[in-house]
């Protein structure tokens, strides 16, 4: 079996997909905060994304078209991102080390995609909150792993340049360092600075994602087209 650069394709398009989603939740968002109650609108440095998947805003509102929006989102690129590391071991079956890291990345990575439905299905609100911490510290957790294995995959594997390997490296130290502040950072219900680091931070290590899944996607393609035209 070969690798299909339509499995990197439908990737990039479903993060396109989720961005798009993303923004028009945040524009629908009701409004409320945990330290701005009043708030009739989304508060990018206050509220975490995941807030956009609960049933009621702080201020007391229903939240029904966001979190509707929000669940169909998480449920895309999860099933994206599971279609993609299914078959990225594939890229590497030229190189036996490579491939075998390869595929233990893939199968970590396959389980935080597994999480991240988890995060979707479980909302931020009070009742389920706790359920969807777990999801979040587990999804955040595994696809570090599986990004450092992948990082010496690529690193062992003649087709990928410097480039590549430097790329999943910065992001795997990135996945670290938020992975080590929501774990022994400040507690983002502590007061509005500790809120507004979290959330920030969440932002921040979102957009790595995307820019990394993105660049990394069209890196691939052109090592593919490369791979064919020998």
């Amino acid at each position: 079996m070969k690798f299909n650069k339509i499995y990197i394709q439908q990737n990039i398009a479903c993060l396109f997909v989720f961005i798009f989603i993303l923004i028009i939740s945040m524009l629908l968002y009701p409004g409320g905060a945990k330290f701005n109650t009043s708030a009739t609108h989304y508060l990018f440095f206050e509220n975490f994304i995941s807030h956009l998947g609960k049933d009621y805003t702080f201020n007391g509102a229903i939240n029904f078209f966001p979190a509707a929006l929000f669940k169909i989102g998480v449920y895309l690129i999860s099933f994206s991102f599971a279609i993609l590391f299914l078959f990225q071991p594939l890229i590497f079956k030229t190189h036996s080390l490579s491939f075998k890291m390869s595929v233990s990345a893939s199968c970590l990575a396959l389980c935080s995609a597994l999480a991240f439905i988890g995060i979707g299905y479980y909302s931020a609100d009070p009742f389920t909150l706790k359920i969807h911490l777990a999801f979040v510290k587990i999804s955040f957790y595994l696809f570090f792993m599986a990004s450092l294995i992948q990082t010496i995959a690529i690193k062992v594997n003649p087709l990928f340049n410097k480039k590549m390997f430097l790329y999943y490296l910065f992001f795997s130290i990135s996945l670290l360092a938020y992975n080590l502040l929501i774990e022994f950072g400040p507690r983002p219900n502590a007061n509005l600075l500790s809120l507004v680091i979290q959330v920030s931070a969440q932002k921040l290590i979102a957009t790595l994602f995307f820019i990394n899944f993105i660049v990394q996607g069209r890196e691939t393609l052109k090592i593919i087209k490369h791979i064919k035209a020998f």
